[in-house]
C-alpha cells in the first residue's frame, strides 16, 4: 500500500515505561500517525533489543563474564543451532509484552488516525556480534551467522504477517548499530557476506509486503546502509545531518525515491529546551545545499536519535513534542502529496 512520509513522526521502538497499558496509550497519544509496538527495557532485561532478538535461546546462553554480550553454554551449540533453524520468529509476552498489547489496540480501533504501522527488531549483524561461542562472536563464523540471519528473517516475517492485518502499510525497521564494524578476526564473515545477508533480510520484508527500514545510530555508515537497498534509512541526524547530505550514496538513495527518517531530536533529558525552529532551519540549510528541499521534505520522517527507553517519562513526552513541532514545519514545506509520486512509491 502507498505510504508517503511528508514529515510523519514515529518512534525508534523503546519507551521508558513498565506498564504495558500505559505504553500502548502513550504510543496512541504521542505517535498516532505511525504507531509502533513499544519495547520496554525498564520492565525486564528480556525486553532489551538484544534480548528480544535472541530470547528464544534464553536457557542455552549466559551473560559473558568479561566484555559485552552472551555466550553459548558449554556443550549447547548444537541445541542453539537446532532452535535457530527451527525458529518460527514468534515474539512472546515474556520478551515482547508490548507487541500483543499493540496488536489488540490496533484491532480495537485505538489508532484510528494511523496511516501506517511500524515494527522493529535487531538485525543479524548486530545480534551475531553480541552472541559468542568459545570466545568468538557468531559474526566470526559463516554457519553461525547464517543461523542468526535466518532467525531474524523469521521474526520479521512473523511481525509483518501480524501487523498487516490492520490493513495499513507496514514499516519494518531492522536496527543495525554493528553495521559500522570491520571484520573482527581473521576468517570472519566478510563485509560482503554481511551486507548480502542484510540485503536479503530487507528484501524478504518487501516480499512479505512491508517497507524495509534500516536504522543505525552508530558511526553513520551511509555507504553500507545504501548498499543493502532499504526503502527507508533511519539515522542519528542530530550528529550526522551535514555528512548525510554531503554523501553521494545518500543523495543517490534519495534521488532513487528512498525515504529518510531523520533522527534529529536528541535523545536526552531537557530536550524541550531545544528550539524546534532551529532544528528545522538547520535541516533546511543542509537540504538546500544538496538539492530541492521540498522533494526531500516529501520523503522525510522525523524521529528521536535513538530509542527513549533509558529516559524518564517526562523526557519521552518532550521528545515527541519537539518531533511534532519539527514535523509541522517539514509538512508546510512539503505541501500536498504528489499523486504520481505517491503511486510510484507505493509500487
Amino acid at each position: 500500500m502507498p505510504f508517503v512520509a511528508a514529515g510523519a513522526v514515529t518512534g525508534i521502538g523503546s519507551l521508558p515505561l513498565t506498564s504495558i497499558t500505559s505504553a500502548v496509550r502513550s504510543v496512541a497519544e504521542l505517535s498516532p500517525e505511525v504507531p509502533f509496538w513499544p519495547q520496554l527495557p525498564q520492565l525486564s532485561e528480556r525486553e532489551s533489543i538484544v534480548g528480544q532478538g535472541i530470547g528464544i535461546l534464553e536457557s542455552l546462553i549466559e551473560a559473558r563474564n568479561e566484555g559485552y554480550g552472551y555466550q553459548v553454554k558449554e556443550g549447547q551449540l548444537d541445541s542453539v543451532l537446532e532452535i535457530l533453524h527451527r525458529s518460527s520468529g514468534e515474539l512472546t509476552p515474556a520478551n515482547a509484552a508490548g507487541f500483543g498489547a499493540f496488536e489488540e489496540a490496533l484491532s480495537s480501533g485505538l489508532f484510528s488516525s494511523a496511516v501506517a504501522v511500524k515494527g522493529q527488531i535487531e538485525g543479524p549483524i548486530t545480534l551475531s556480534a553480541y552472541l559468542f561461542h568459545k570466545g568468538r562472536p557468531f559474526l566470526a563464523d559463516p554457519a553461525l551467522f547464517a543461523a542468526i540471519a535466518f532467525h531474524v528473517s523469521q521474526i520479521i516475517d512473523w511481525q509483518i504477517d501480524r501487523l498487516k492485518s490492520a490493513g495499513l502499510p507496514v514499516l519494518l525497521f531492522v536496527d543495525e548499530p554493528a553495521l559500522c564494524l570491520d571484520a573482527p578476526v581473521t576468517n570472519a564473515v566478510s563485509e560482503e557476506q554481511r551486507l548480502n545477508a542484510l540485503a536479503a533480510t530487507l528484501q524478504g520484508a518487501r516480499i512479505r509486503g512491508a517497507y524495509a527500514g534500516l536504522h543505525c545510530c552508530a558511526a553513520r555508515p551511509f555507504e553500507r546502509m545504501c548498499r543493502v537497498q532499504p526503502d527507508i534509512i533511519s539515522f542519528d541526524a542530530h550528529e550526522g545531518l551535514d555528512s548525510f547530505f554531503a554523501d553521494w550514496h545518500a543523495l543517490d538513495f534519495m534521488q532513487q525515491g528512498g525515504t529518510v527518517a531523520y533522527g534529529i531530536v536528541p535523545t536526552r533529558p531537557g530536550v524541550n529546551a531545544v528550539d524546534s525552529a532551529s532544528i528545522f532551519i538547520r535541516w533546511l540549510k543542509a537540504a538546500s545545499m544538496a538539492g530541492d528541499p521540498q522533494k526531500f521534505a516529501q520523503r522525510a520522517m522525523i524521529t528521536a536519535t535513538c530509542g527513549l527507553g533509558l529516559l524518564d517519562t517526562s523526557a519521552m513526552a518532550e521528545s515527541f513534542g519537539v518531533a511534532h513541532s519539527v514535523s509541522k514545519l517539514i509538512r508546510s514545506l512539503a505541501g500536498p502529496p504528489d499523486l504520481d509520486e505517491e503511486v510510484a512509491f507505493g509500487n
